[in-house]
């Protein structure tokens, strides 16, 4: 998206934001700074406006000044349905956000991210979310994330050249994105190739060709129960499962791939640690992880993976006291 478009989408968003009635569309293009060119032209970069702030899930109402009269039909937003609602959230909602910020950081949408974790702190001083170190190690095109991003969010088809793993020559692929997943330092792509008439996916870093996304918004449709993980076997419950003890809105990273959160029975452990479980597909990446989180994250079991956490411990005061 050009900086003058995200602009004028800004402009028309405090405006009708701002307006205590609905405003027609010829004082929007009177007074909302952005809409240049013919009647025509300022009709179509208002349709398009309208789209882009819907799917980004911005009500905009419509209506007359007057509903006995057919006059002309006004926009407005009402500013308790763009504020958001929410001032709390659970331990799982926290870790979702934080790892969500976290892979934004060090992109396309650095500034959105850290605006965005700022926000949500506002709410509450109290609120645990933090602005999160960016996931430095991220091989992404950033270019291609963004569009990406973009076709998903309008709900239109891309279309790419893509080299497989086992292929030297990359193919053309027509795909539907239906979501975008961050993976060990890898960005992917689940969509429904319309070729192989399948859902598919794909390594953002194999795709060797400039995204091209179709004019045509709303061309298809996510299914409800769609979830990225689904189709994506790194993020299986391949490996081994782990048990630790984690300090309550602590260790947000492990809690977001968690899959049991319970209290122990314990009431003075229970005070302030949570018992989770969730799965590591290597020992190293479960110690390294342990090692990270410090004295947010006690390991239980397994008992080999509680020793080496102990003994890498001992080593650095043996080293450092």
């Amino acid at each position: 998206m050009s900086s003058a478009k995200t602009e004028r989408l800004v402009n028309l968003t405090m405006a009708l934001l701002a307006t205590q009635r609905y405003m027609r569309k010829s004082e929007i293009f009177r007074k909302v700074a952005g809409y240049s060119g013919n009647q025509e032209t300022k009709e179509r970069m208002f349709e398009r406006d309208k789209d882009d702030l819907r799917a980004l899930g911005i009500e905009i109402e419509v209506a007359s000044h007057d509903p006995l009269f057919e006059d002309e039909p006004g926009y407005r937003i009402r500013p308790d349905s763009y504020r958001m609602p929410i001032h709390s959230f659970t331990s799982e909602e926290i870790g979702i956000i934080t790892t969500a910020l976290g892979l934004w950081l060090d992109s396309g949408f650095e500034e959105l991210a850290s605006g965005a974790a700022r926000r949500f702190k506002s709410f509450d001083e109290s609120n645990p979310i933090e602005i999160p170190t960016p996931f430095l190690s991220l091989e992404f095109s950033e270019e291609g994330l963004l569009d990406l991003s973009r076709a998903l969010g309008q709900r239109s088809r891309v279309t790419f050249n893509y080299r497989k793993p086992d292929l030297q020559d990359p193919e053309a692929r027509r795909v539907n994105p239906l979501g975008l997943s961050a993976w060990k330092g890898s960005w992917y792509l689940v969509g429904e190739d319309l070729d192989k008439e399948d859902i598919r996916v794909f390594k953002l870093a194999r795709i060797t060709s400039k995204i091209e996304i179709d004019k045509k918004r709303d061309s298809y449709e996510i299914p409800a129960d769609f979830r990225v993980r689904d189709y994506l076997i790194m993020h299986s419950n391949a490996g081994f499962a782990i048990t630790a003890l984690a300090l309550k809105e602590k260790a947000q990273s492990i809690r977001s791939k968690a899959t049991s959160v319970v209290t122990p029975e314990d009431p003075d452990v229970a005070l302030d640690w949570d018992r989770i479980t969730f799965y590591s597909d290597d020992l190293e990446t479960a110690l390294y992880e342990a090692l990270w989180h410090a004295d947010c994250l006690v390991i239980e079991s397994p008992l080999e993976l509680k020793e080496r956490v102990i003994n890498s411990l001992q080593e650095v005061v043996e080293k450092h006291g």
